[in-house]
């Protein structure tokens, strides 16, 4: 249930996904293997994630306790770090995501959260409007000597 999850969600959304354990990491597909570690990366639409990862509401806050921006322009960034192993999805795990939207750097540190009883990270971004975010990721594994870089891209096409 937990995979058919992430993977539905990651089916749904138009994500081009890079990755590498360098400083510029290429682009590459939404599922990557990277260090010994599969992410899966997905991105969508506040509204539609509600039901599924969490407790998103047109409230004061969203659903990592940060103050709303603009609702309809909300976008839920999803990330699992998954050892490829064991299948095991190590806890501890620092995930943080860059992306440059509206001229400004935006950088989170995404939250744990738990689907289904699985590890995963999310992050509420406000996109300023149709076009292509390129993000950028850094995990950061207890225990391992390398951080994980990857790099990917969503494409919003059309306004909220």
């Amino acid at each position: 249930m937990k995979r058919r999850l992430v993977l539905s969600l990651v089916g749904m959304l138009s994500l081009a996904v890079g990755s590498a354990s360098a400083t510029e990491a290429p682009m590459a597909g939404p599922v990557q293997h990277i260090d010994g570690y599969t992410l899966y990366f997905g991105m969508v639409p506040s509204a539609i994630a509600a039901p599924s990862i969490g407790t998103h509401s047109p409230g004061p806050r969203d659903a990592h306790g940060l103050p709303r921006g603009d609702y309809a322009r909300e976008h839920h960034l999803l990330v699992v770090v998954e050892r490829m192993r064991d299948g095991v999805r190590p806890t501890n795990v620092q995930v943080v995501a860059t992306v440059p939207i509206a001229g400004q750097t935006i950088s989170r540190t995404l939250g744990a959260m738990s689907i289904n009883g699985s590890m995963s990270h999310g992050a509420v971004f406000v996109l300023a409007g149709p076009g292509r975010y390129v993000f950028t990721t850094t995990v950061r594994v207890p225990g391992e000597p390398e951080l994980i870089v990857a790099r990917f891209s969503y494409t919003l096409a059309h306004n909220p």
